[in-house]
């Protein structure tokens, strides 16, 4: 009760959130086992949590991304696909949607992903005299499908958080979802536009010569597709050893497309250096207060409570989701993540599910935290590079049917775990 209360206080008042969770764990260890526990727990706890060797690949995932960034790869992308939905009801929307899932599969950033693509398709879509709420929602949420679309840091956070799952099969089990969720978007966009078409006008129609001119700016999500993802299911390489495969191969489109700029990398290698130490800085905090959770029985109590109810498996995971849709709203992703999963993965197991598949779930429930105020960074994001005077509230409106979207995809995913345990099954390692 002291580590919940200080933690909902420190929140509340709008301390970082790599603080709310470090003080609140801290205090909590220090009334449970003394003084001596801040120096010999604590300080092992934080260092044995970042000698893991997964947490290797998020500094090279995140360059990767940083790098196609800040060499404008993400406004190509907007400028090709845009030829071939823009004449469609709803066609910025959708092809904003569909360049997110794309570019962010490409950087694996889920605000990179939102802010490139927004900063070209608000203007386009503010002059096609788009309802607000609706682009602004729908770049918000789009932009969390990098978040789902391999390679992912949140999925590389997973698979730090629990023991004895590949993030290598997490990263594949995430395609068939994430191509999915696009799918289920652009449709939501497409019947929108169709009842409300003056809130999503279309746009001119691409002739084919222009359509198909387009697709060379598919090139490089291609090209690093084949070498990352088709590398990992091959069986060539791990995910980890995949993370500093991708920075040569963005390295190597760089110099093809003669956009390698010493100064760009330079700055993007800066970015990386600021990401990679505040999500560092969440990890520690955030395994010292899931720690506190186990040495007082809390993450037992809860899983207990859970069986408890002797549900269907499918049951027992609707309310799992539930009380992670609520957490999401005043969680960062990577505290929920660290915190839920050593709860709530051996409910999944013992629900029939495995862990590669509670992996993906994972990633789409944190989805939904960076879409859902009041901690909801997508939101915030998208607020940032809106037209003066918006609010937040105007995105989040937007986002809301959004929400209803990923519940959609999550029930098909809960009765149908095939479409996420079928890749990986085949891969091969």
């Amino acid at each position: 009760m002291i580590c919940l209360g200080l933690l909902g206080f420190f929140l509340i008042i709008g301390m970082p959130i790599f603080m709310g969770l470090l003080l609140s764990g801290l205090a909590s260890l220090h009334y449970l086992e003394g003084y001596n526990a801040l120096s010999n727990i604590a300080g092992k706890l934080a260092f044995n949590q970042l000698l893991g060797f997964p947490l290797l690949a998020i500094p090279m995932f995140i360059l990767m991304g940083n790098l196609l960034t800040t060499h404008r790869m993400g406004e190509d992308l907007f400028s090709g696909l845009h030829r071939w939905f823009g004449s469609l009801p709803g066609g910025f929307a959708i092809g904003s949607t569909v360049v997110c899932a794309i570019f962010g599969f490409m950087s694996g950033s889920n605000t990179a992903a939102a802010a490139t693509v927004g900063s070209v398709a608000i203007p386009a879509m503010e002059e096609k005299k788009y309802y607000r709420p609706l682009s602004l929602g729908t770049l918000a949420v789009a932009g969390t499908l990098a978040a789902l679309i391999p390679p992912s840091t949140i999925m590389i956070i997973y698979g730090s958080a629990a023991t004895n799952v590949s993030i290598g099969r997490v990263f594949v089990g995430g395609i068939l979802p994430g191509i999915l969720l696009t799918f289920l978007m652009s449709l939501y966009i497409y019947l929108y536009a169709r009842v409300f078409p003056k809130r999503a006008p279309r746009g001119d129609k691409a002739s084919w010569t222009e359509k198909i001119l387009g697709l060379k700016e598919l090139a490089p999500a291609i090209f690093l597709f084949v070498t990352i993802i088709g590398g990992m299911y091959a069986g060539i390489f791990t995910a980890i050893e995949a993370s500093a495969v991708s920075v040569f191969a963005t390295l190597i489109l760089l110099v093809a497309y003669r956009r390698l700029s010493v100064a760009n990398v330079l700055d993007a290698m800066k970015r990386t250096v600021k990401v990679s130490g505040m999500i560092y800085m969440i990890i520690v905090g955030a395994t010292i207060l899931s720690h506190v959770f186990f040495i007082t029985g809390f993450r037992d109590l809860v899983s207990d409570f859970l069986l408890s109810f002797n549900l269907p498996g499918w049951g027992t995971m609707i309310l799992v989701l539930l009380i992670l849709t609520v957490l999401g709203t005043f969680l960062d992703v990577i505290a929920l993540i660290m915190i839920a999963v050593p709860i709530f993965l051996p409910v999944a197991v013992q629900s029939g599910y495995d862990g590669v598949w509670f992996g993906v779930i994972m990633v789409i429930a944190s989805e939904m935290a960076l879409c859902t105020p009041p901690v909801g960074v997508n939101l915030f994001v998208i607020q940032g590079i809106s037209p003066p005077g918006t609010s937040l509230m105007t995105v989040a409106r937007g986002a809301a049917p959004f929400i209803g979207v990923i519940w959609l995809l999550l029930l098909l995913l809960i009765f149908f775990p095939p479409i996420v345990t079928w890749l990986p099954s085949r891969m091969a390692f």
